[in-house]
């Protein structure tokens, strides 16, 4: 178990207002994220003002009244390339340029990592937001790409609103392209109805496209200037081009876009976990984000709420850190001293504390960066601590003297430098056995679930602990003890497992295991078993088992034939016996066919007088009801003879 610990508050120090009231928007799903190509320059992708210089510059020497690389603009330089190397020459250098592999990715993948922004437009025609996002990315450059947005409800939409380099006849870069260009589109069409319903970030975008500005500046007096909040963020913002930009009413962050990034990523991190206990939507989206932080949630939900979250360390290097203050508010509380207790390792069994015995105030408490309860909440109604296992094992248990052995059972393994206890942990029983170095004392505990579902299994498990109940001594193997573990059956004492109790449970399975194999059939276990169904399953298990059953009389029918009337007519039957006979019970919703024979000494005919009657009638059949003189007629357990069974197997067959 690792130690409990003070740390100190990983919590980013606030850097600007506007930037933390954007990453709260972020954390909750209401942001569009705008990029532009000073997104993508830490990549080593060329930014829009690079681009011109570099076409030019790519075409060789420049003939006299070519554009000037140095103050050419973009669609002028685009143009000129046009004119010398065609349209298909310009493609083919976009491609080699934003297709080459990146420098790095960071930011991106940091986006990726959070999985906090549901819509991305960019301008750029790079492909680090698909190489970041995977699978989990829908790519929408053209108006037919749309449909597949709604397909895959739980991916990140990126609108390449200026073309995408995998499909080179979408980019716009040249005039021709813009002049082309239709801002009617449904690609359009649906950015304007994101931006009226999302806030927006624009980063490493300069707002200077002609189209995007009369948009925005058209939702904005549609909307009477109650959008959503828009934010810009630049590494400078000067007063020019503030006043450039104040028209659209913008919140401007003035920084570097990678330390923004790095700062709205590491918030979104922080409260991960904060945030979808609020929101259950974002707990499985935050899967991704657990598992780079090293540790996974456990979780549980009941109508639409968590109801429960266990956070589970899944790497050695990875700790989880609390500061924490509890006082008891009595002089003396047994809880208080069996939290220290566990704290301190001298304890492996859970405990809670609550208000009413402690004062609970939690300073901080994270793991590797992740807050596990929300920094603004100080005070605790209740405080729980669960030890965790120094490691995890299979292991066997079995009779010392009997072949009775469960395999492949998961034992937890807890150590102190007092004390350690082994902890089996099975889907239907729990065995735990502790011991006290120091003491040499120790102690035994087992309990289990009632009713089992698997018939085979709870026979196992029973036949092994009434064993142990009933003076045998189990063994505990595992590949690290040089001989078996010898757990005393004296370990137990009465009153610490009701006996009585396991013992019925043990005939119980027994008794089905036996019905089970003798009848070949498989029963389907109920939740609970009434005395009426406990009743049938003992006295089935007794007949087939071999005990005789007595009965008043039998009742048969015969043809009537040459052969079976001289039988019948005979004054002195005596010793009588009848095979091939079988009766259903129904057990747990299942039908049983259960064979068996009839055997009487002194046998007789009750019915004689009727019949006679139906051999003087000829009638077909002859029904007979045997009886004994002495009341010494019984059935007993016999399985069906070959020859019946071909022919119930052939009817069966029939009817199918």
């Amino acid at each position: 178990m690792g130690e409990i610990q003070p740390t100190i508050n990983p919590a980013l120090s606030p850097m600007n207002g506007e930037l933390d009231a954007l990453c709260r928007l972020i954390r909750e799903q209401k942001v569009i994220l705008w990029v532009g190509s000073g997104f993508s320059s830490y990549a080593g992708y060329p930014i829009g003002t690079q681009l011109p210089s570099m076409l030019l510059s790519h075409l060789g020497e420049l003939p006299e009244g070519a554009p000037d690389p140095e103050t050419a603009s973009l669609q002028e330089a685009a143009d000129y390339y046009v004119e010398q190397k065609e349209r298909s020459g310009l493609n083919t250098f976009l491609v080699e340029q934003y297709g080459k592999e990146p420098s790095r990715c960071d930011m991106h993948d940091s986006l990726a990592l959070i999985n906090r922004v549901k819509y991305i437009v960019t301008t750029n025609y790079d492909p680090l937001f698909e190489r970041a996002y995977g699978d989990r990315v829908v790519v929408i450059s053209r108006d037919e790409d749309l449909p597949q947005s709604t397909e895959y409800p739980d991916k990140t939409i990126l609108l390449k609103i200026h073309g995408d380099i995998t499909q080179p006849d979408t980019i716009i870069i040249t005039s021709e392209d813009y002049k082309n260009f239709d801002s009617d589109t449904i690609v359009w069409n649906k950015i304007r109805t994101l931006l009226a319903e999302y806030s927006v970030v624009f980063i490493g975008y300069s707002l200077h496209d002609p189209n995007v500005e009369t948009m925005l500046q058209g939702i904005y007096t549609r909307l009477k200037g109650k959008k959503h909040p828009y934010f810009f963020i630049s590494r400078t913002i000067d007063d020019a081009k503030r006043k450039d930009l104040e028209i659209f009413g913008l919140h401007f962050i003035e920084m570097e876009a990678a330390v923004a990034i790095e700062y709205i990523t590491g918030n979104a991190i922080q409260y991960s976990f904060v945030d979808g206990m609020k929101n259950p939507s974002l707990l499985a989206k935050s899967d991704q984000i657990f598992d780079h932080q090293g540790f996974r949630v456990d979780r549980t939900f009941t109508g639409g709420k968590v109801t429960h979250a266990s956070l589970i360390l899944t790497r050695p290097e990875v700790h989880c850190n609390i500061s924490f203050s509890i006082s008891s508010k009595s002089d003396s509380s047994p809880k208080f001293k069996a939290f220290y207790d566990v704290a301190a390792g001298k304890s492996f069994d859970p405990v809670k504390l609550t208000d009413e015995e402690s004062c609970i105030t939690i300073n901080d408490a994270q793991i590797n960066g992740v807050f596990a309860i929300d920094p603004e909440i100080k005070t605790f109604k209740e405080l729980s601590i669960i030890p965790h296992p120094s490691e995890e094992v299979t292991v066997d248990l079995q009779l010392q003297n009997q072949p009775i052995r469960l395999s492949n059972l998961k034992m937890r393994i807890f150590k102190s430098e007092t004390s350690v206890r082994f902890e089996i942990i099975d889907p239907f029983f729990t065995f735990t056995l502790s011991i006290n170095f120091s003491t040499g004392e120790h102690t035994v505990n087992y309990s289990g679930q009632n009713i089992i579902p698997d018939i085979e299994r709870a026979r196992i498990i029973y036949s092994l602990v009434n064993g142990w109940l009933h003076g045998e001594n189990i063994e505990l193997l595992w590949e690290k003890f040089s001989s078996p573990l010898v757990i005393q059956s004296s370990s137990i004492t009465e009153g610490r497992i009701n006996i009585a109790y396991i013992d019925d449970l043990f005939r119980l399975y027994s008794d089905l295991s036996d019905i089970q194999k003798i009848l070949k059939v498989k029963l389907q276990m109920p939740k609970s078993i009434s005395p009426k169904e406990c009743g049938i399953i003992l006295e089935i298990a007794a007949f087939i088992r071999g005990e005789k059953q007595p009965l008043n009389g039998l009742k048969t029918r015969f043809g009537n034939t040459a052969q079976i009337r001289p039988l019948i007519l005979k004054d002195e039957l005596g010793l009588f016996r009848m095979a091939d006979i079988w009766e259903t019970r129904e057990l747990f919703g299942k039908t049983l066919q259960i064979p068996f024979a009839v055997e009487c000494e002194d046998a007789l005919i009750k019915n004689i007088h009727q019949v006679r009657s139906e051999i003087e009638r000829e009638d077909e059949d002859l029904h007979i009801e045997w009886g004994s003189k002495t009341g010494k007629i019984f059935k007993k357990y016999e399985p069906l003879s070959a020859s019946v069974k071909s022919l119930l197997k052939s009817q069966k067959e029939g009817v199918k």
